[in-house]
């Protein structure tokens, strides 16, 4: 069975606050890299943990995208997309994009799509 990881569940694994909580979610991740669990990370949970962590726990960047380029490259996160989630949260340090700007430029790159937009934002990776 695959499960779907809601972004509570990552933020307690990286934060480590709410001790309950960080327990069952550090042992969540331990079922999920001794392959006794497989999970999927949808782009919305990815970046409502994203954004928590860096809105609301003031945590750095580049810090944040490595934690969840870690947890995508986990071999029981089963994304099809996994390629272009890891795509977009590099794009998001080296282009200085958001995440829905920065998705749809790792859609274009791997996938080949052309992009119909008004934001210039999204011309740094283009």
């Amino acid at each position: 069975m695959v499960y779907l990881l809601d972004a509570n569940v990552v933020v307690r694994f990286l934060v480590g606050d709410h001790l309950k909580y960080f327990k069952e979610a550090k042992k969540i991740f331990q079922e999920i890299e001794e392959g006794k669990r497989e999970v999927l990370i949808t782009e919305s949970v990815l970046m409502e943990v994203y954004f928590v962590l860096i809105k609301f726990y003031k945590l750095p960047k580049e810090e944040v995208i490595s934690d969840l380029q870690a947890i995508l490259s986990l071999s029981n996160v089963v994304n099809s997309d996994k390629v272009i989630l890891y795509e977009t949260l590099s794009l998001m340090l080296y282009k200085n994009i958001d995440f829905v700007d920065a998705l749809l430029c790792a859609k274009r790159k791997l996938q080949g799509y052309e992009i119909v937009t008004f934001d210039s934002d999204i011309k740094r990776c283009l």
